[in-house]
């Protein structure tokens, strides 16, 4: 037994022989020595279960990958209420048009439907298989005729008048040159076994040889609206080695290679 243990035991004995005056005998203080005895391993076992479950628990925190004992379940959430509205994608996004090509520029003389609207005068320049002739213009002649000169002066300009309204044919009047202050239009004259001619004549609406159709023929090399002119299935032809470079001929199953491009000079003078 520790020495401080002895001390108290003595100690004890004293206390108790004092109050009842007599010593207990060596049996009563076996037995209370046994039962301080196991009074003192009881508490120290106790301790060392209380050290061993604190020990436990900081070994178990200390621990890496392991976290706290899950709990029982949760209740799952109810689905919601409100709607989300989906992000619109790339594809579904506006998008703004664009030109692959840039708008090319429109002239009145080339494009501009106005030169057969009867308000505009024009120069008729000569095309031969698409490919303007150089110098060469539509004009009246000092003789009367009408042919194909480099003359870009008044006797150059003219005015296609429809003969109604919406009519697909004209009446090609002269746009200066004038009589009594009327002006001329071109006639197609018939020769006989010879080939026809172009010449002016006083105008007439009704006359079938002054009623002329421009068509339309493709553009070209300069991308300029060109047109075939025809009197009935005559068409008007260059002729380089005739006396006035114009003729009219039918072509029947020919190749038309004659075409002009009407060139817009402004504004028609005369009262038409």
């Amino acid at each position: 037994m520790p020495e401080h243990d002895l001390d108290r035991g003595l100690a004890a004995l004293a206390r108790h022989a004092g109050h009842t005056g007599r010593l207990a005998s060596a049996g009563d203080v076996r037995a209370r020595a046994d039962r301080r005895r196991k009074h003192r391993y009881a508490a120290t076992g106790a301790l060392g279960a209380v050290t061993a479950v604190a020990l436990g628990v900081g070994i178990a925190a200390a621990q890496p990958g392991r976290g706290p004992t899950p709990g029982p379940p949760l209740p799952a959430a109810s689905p919601s209420t409100h709607s989300v509205s989906p992000v619109p994608s790339e594809s579904t996004a506006p998008t703004t048009p664009t030109t692959s090509h840039p708008p090319t520029s429109r002239t009145p003389s080339t494009q501009d439907p106005a030169v057969l609207s009867g308000k505009r005068q024009v120069f008729l320049f000569v095309l031969d298989k698409g490919v303007e002739v150089p110098e060469s213009v539509v004009a009246v002649t000092p003789s009367g005729r009408v042919g194909i000169t480099a003359d870009y002066g008044d006797r150059a300009l003219f005015v296609p008048v429809p003969t109604a309204p919406g009519s697909s044919e004209h009446l090609i009047k002269t746009g200066k040159l004038t009589a009594g202050g009327e002006p001329y239009c071109v006639r197609v004259r018939n020769n006989g076994s010879n080939p026809l001619t172009v010449v002016t004549a006083a105008c007439d609406a009704s006359d079938p040889a002054q009623r002329f159709v421009f068509a339309e023929h493709g553009r070209d090399n300069q991308q300029r609206m060109t047109y075939a002119v025809r009197n009935g299935d005559a068409y008007l032809r260059w002729n380089p080695t005739g006396t006035s470079g114009l003729i009219a001929e039918e072509i029947g199953d020919g190749t038309l290679d004659t075409t002009f491009v009407l060139i817009d000079r402004g504004a028609a003078t005369l009262p038409f």
